[in-house]
């Protein structure tokens, strides 16, 4: 009898751990920054298998000045998990910064964020700006892209803010023009577009302009171009625009720098 209770006991026992660990780590996010906290709570414990739960898939990571990661599976993110580089650096936790909503749907949010990571003696040894597509699949938000600055600077940088809001525009004058080559053109490949539950990824200028080809003859009217984060060599570009059927897209650019040449590397829109 005594030791039928003390099997009880540990069956309870370890029953109680399971629920602790999901409730420390759960798989599954009520609301976009819901995952965007654990996103951090997982890195922070180097727990790969959490860590990949925050995605949603396939889920890729752009950055502005070059480099595109995509991901398949929760088990390619956490195989691919490995934070030994990092902690060469002295790194031993990431704090993320307040997120801010700028764009949003029930079923996707541009979501507005970064971090900056510390050392043992708690000072800052990196910082950087990140905006977060996540979306709702199957009533879990996930974080399904990242589009990384990945060099950000605390004031504003005026030549990275004027130049990259001018490309945007200019990609909105030649779509408006029906020049859908010229778009590609300002394109760097492979581009990346982000979708609910969908990541395309452009590899030629063909390609790109069959993705455009939606858009042509539509009377297309920008509304707004504004670099929402900056960095010296990337930026993301907050597009607005407006067309002749009354649908209004709000949509980000990741916008990075290469050979004295800023191109556009990623997109996600949103339309309403």
């Amino acid at each position: 009898m005594e030791q039928l209770e003390l099997n009880q006991r540990f069956v309870k026992f370890c029953f109680q751990l399971e629920i602790d660990a999901m409730t420390e780590f759960p798989n599954r996010f009520d609301g976009p920054e819901d995952a965007y906290r654990g996103f951090f709570r997982a890195d922070n414990a180097k727990n790969a298998p959490a860590w990949a739960a925050v995605m949603s898939y396939p889920h890729v990571r752009v950055s502005a000045p070059g480099g595109t990661v995509r991901y398949e599976s929760p088990k390619a993110y956490a195989d691919a998990a490995d934070w030994t580089s990092r902690e060469a650096t002295g790194w031993v936790r990431s704090e993320g910064v307040t997120p801010r909503r700028l764009h949003e749907t029930p079923e996707k949010v541009h979501l507005l964020g970064g971090w900056t990571r510390f050392n043992a003696e708690d000072n800052p040894i990196l910082e950087n700006r990140v905006t977060y597509i996540l979306t709702r699949i199957e009533d879990s938000w996930g974080i399904q892209a990242r589009f990384g600055v990945d060099s950000f600077v605390e004031y504003e940088v005026e030549e990275t803010t004027t130049e990259t809001e001018n490309l945007a525009k200019q990609f909105v004058a030649h779509v408006a023009d029906s020049d859908l080559h010229a778009c590609a053109r300002l394109c760097r490949l492979p581009l990346t577009v982000v979708r609910v539950g969908n990541v395309i990824t452009a590899t030629s200028e063909t390609e790109i302009v069959e993705l455009l080809d939606g858009y042509s003859g539509r009377g297309i009217r920008l509304k707004r171009a504004n670099a929402v984060q900056t960095g010296a060599s990337g930026a993301i570009v907050e597009v607005v625009t407006e067309f002749s059927d009354g649908v209004v897209e709000s949509g980000i650019v990741v916008v990075g720098k290469q050979d004295d040449r800023w191109l556009i590397a990623g997109t996600s829109m949103i339309s309403r």
